[in-house]
């Protein structure tokens, strides 16, 4: 027994133990140095300087804008043009206000120019009325008329444009009754009434037809004979 015990603990130590498997390792990957970036350049005391005045330019710009834009607001077109102006020829780099500026110097142009003095006497508001009524302004040209007549009811010029002014908005019971009326204080209008194309639709008007009558002629009186 103690033979067959020694021969079997010989067959154990003749077997060879099976290689233990290793997992596969990579190469093991070589971290490189990042390239360091290059500092930014310090900027010399005269480039400083230089976006120093820039900046301070800029203030000075964007205060004259802002004193123009509240001499508008003031209505002081002339102060506030010239504020725009200073941007413009002061301020040459400031190009994003200088489109801005040309603006607002169109609206202070249109309001410094003088206006002119309105109408006030009946020959000037005929006249004004006649200007409003070439223009096709037919309530402009009415109301100076009426002013007209309100300070000379007897003003036939004033009648007869009225008449004219009715009977292109086709009112024409009031285009004969002012037509009626500057006949009746200036006979020659109806010589003109006659030849007037604005009152083709009051040439079938029975009152009109017979204001524009000519008057019947005056018999010259016989010299009594010797």
């Amino acid at each position: 027994m103690a033979k067959k015990r020694r021969a079997a603990a010989k067959k154990k130590k003749k077997k060879k133990k099976a290689p233990t498997k290793r997992k596969a390792v990579g190469k093991a990957k070589i971290r490189r140095p990042r390239a360091k970036r290059p500092a930014a350049p310090v900027p010399s005391p005269e480039a400083l300087a230089a976006q120093a005045a820039a900046a301070a330019r800029r203030r000075k710009a964007i205060a004259a804008y802002e004193r123009g834009l509240k001499a508008m607001q003031r209505r002081d077109f002339r102060g506030a043009a010239t504020a725009f102006t200073s941007v413009l020829e002061e301020f040459p780099a400031e190009r994003e206000l200088h489109d801005r500026c040309r603006l607002y110097l169109q609206v202070c142009a249109r309001e410094t120019v003088p206006q002119a003095p309105r109408p006030s006497t009946p020959d000037e508001l005929v006249y004004a009325a006649t200007v409003a009524l070439n223009n096709a302004a037919h309530d402009e040209s009415l109301g100076h008329l009426r002013q007209a007549i309100g300070q000379d009811a007897d003003d036939e010029r004033a009648h007869y444009m009225l008449a004219v002014v009715y009977a292109q908005t086709d009112q024409l019971d009031l285009a004969v009754t002012h037509l009626e009326r500057a006949v009746e204080l200036e006979p020659e209008n109806r010589l003109v009434a006659r030849q007037e194309p604005d009152f083709e639709s009051l040439r079938e008007h029975e009152r009109v037809q017979q204001l524009l009558e000519p008057p019947p002629a005056r018999r010259r009186a016989r010299r009594p004979t010797r």
